[in-house]
């Protein structure tokens, strides 16, 4: 079968180039792109799962047109278009997706801690430094920090994060449940 004047095995083959090159400069540059495009990414269709139907539809129809003698080019286009659409969709589920939400989900600022409750592991001293723990869903924190009222805080007290300075060090002071 030829298409535009090219064989049909190697259309499938630049495809399967052009998807392994696609995702190599991905995995350099993608997400620079995401970011300047403001692509969420979230979706069905986003840039992994295009690439990755580019490949599977090179990949699959080249070895199909290699080896599947048996199989006319028409039943071949077919057969790879819906089980790469299946594979891809899969996939994109089951683990690009859940790969992305769990990204979001580690991830905090800083600035999100203030107002939050957590405890001296270390003694701070009154006009000294000492450490707080703050416990999240994700796992704990721990931070440098000061007294905010200029008061010995010791080990085990539960404090309220009050501010944050430019070094990163919280000011803290007593919580009084």
């Amino acid at each position: 079968m030829e298409i535009a004047g090219y064989t049909i095995e190697s259309i499938y083959l630049f495809l399967l180039i052009a998807g392994v090159i696609l995702t190599f400069l991905y995995i350099f540059v993608g997400e620079l792109i995401e970011g300047m495009m403001d692509i969420s990414g979230d979706g069905i269709i986003n840039p992994i799962t295009v690439i990755g139907y580019i490949t599977l539809i090179g990949g699959l129809g080249y070895i199909l047109e290699t080896m599947a003698f048996f199989m006319g080019s028409g039943l071949i286009l077919l057969v790879n278009l819906v089980v790469s659409a299946v594979l891809i969709v899969l996939v994109n589920y089951f683990i690009i997706l859940p790969v992305k939400r769990s990204e979001k989900n580690t991830s905090y600022s800083i600035n999100e801690l203030k107002g939050t409750v957590g405890e001296v592991f270390t003694t701070i001293p009154a006009e000294g430094f000492g450490e707080v723990v703050i416990s999240r869903t994700h796992g704990t924190v721990s931070k440098a920090a000061k007294s905010f009222d200029n008061e010995d805080l010791p080990e085990g007290t539960k404090v309220l994060v009050i501010d944050i300075d430019d070094e990163g060090v919280f000011h803290v002071s007593k919580h009084y449940d």
